[in-house]
């Protein structure tokens, strides 16, 4: 029995790393104008374990090449990616890798365009 409960743990520990290293972030509620900021919303959730981002764009996003990056509230940036969004299931969706294991929790920005527009922010919680 002692056996089999080590194994469960280790078995868990080693399923859980792998999950928690990609996030999915549902952007679809947030349509805006280009250009403009979302309204206040409820931060999203990004683990510092994380090392892929799937990115559901808000309605009436296109699909091509888009920047993501992860900003302070000074607007300094933290970290960059970059990624093509394409249609899947009638869903534009962006995949990009992105590092935050040496970012310190908290509250931060992370920034969304397509190349030669403008940013649009939404608020992150990295924990």
């Amino acid at each position: 029995m002692l056996v089999a409960l080590a194994l469960w743990f280790a078995l868990r520990s080693h399923y859980g790393v792998i999950n928690n290293q990609t996030a999915i972030l549902d952007l679809r509620g947030y349509s805006v104008a280009r250009g403009e900021q979302p309204p206040n919303q409820l931060p999203l959730e990004l683990g510092r374990s994380t090392r892929h981002l799937v990115l559901y764009l808000p309605i009436g996003s296109k699909e091509g090449s888009y920047d993501t990056v992860l900003l302070n509230e000074t607007g300094s940036e933290l970290l960059h990616g970059s990624g093509t969004a394409q249609i899947e299931n009638h869903v534009v969706v962006l995949r990009t890798d992105i590092d935050p294991a040496g970012v310190p929790a908290g509250v931060y920005f992370l920034g969304l365009r397509q190349h030669g527009l403008d940013w649009t922010r939404f608020p992150v919680h990295v924990f």
